[in-house]
């Protein structure tokens, strides 16, 4: 099979009817089979890393507004609103992110670190994704 000739065709955006006046003795099975190969080849090759699973794609708000399930948002849903914080779940920010280095860095039971920058740091691995 001239694969090359297959990818260099396809590239060039001819039909595989063309292809095959080309290669006669080739049929579409064999072709198709080979195109179904390398597409396989290119996806276990380029495979996309999971990302973490999303719990749900909506604020979660309690009767006051305090959006409690921050963890499973974006940054775009949380930003400016009244976010419980992610980590400890007793603060609540009033306007997220504002104060949420202090609160890291000092006061949050939800940070393992003891160093204040380490702290800080571990906040915003685990919630980076929380920030704009």
């Amino acid at each position: 099979m001239p694969v090359q000739s297959l990818l260099d065709s396809i590239r060039r955006g001819e039909s595989l009817d063309r292809f095959l006046e080309r290669w006669p003795e080739l049929d579409l099975k064999q072709v198709l089979a080979v195109m179904a190969w390398a597409l396989d080849d290119l996806i276990q090759r380029e495979r996309i890393p999971p990302s973490p699973p999303q719990a749900s794609l909506l604020p979660r708000t309690d009767d006051k507004g305090v959006i409690n399930n921050a963890a499973d948002l974006g940054a775009d849903q949380v930003v400016g609103r009244k976010v419980l914080c992610p980590a400890c779940r007793k603060l609540v920010f009033r306007s997220w992110p504002e104060g949420w280095d202090a609160h890291a860095e000092h006061r949050c039971a939800g940070i393992t670190a003891v160093d204040p920058t380490r702290r800080k740091n571990e906040f915003k691995k685990r919630y980076g994704h929380l920030f704009r």
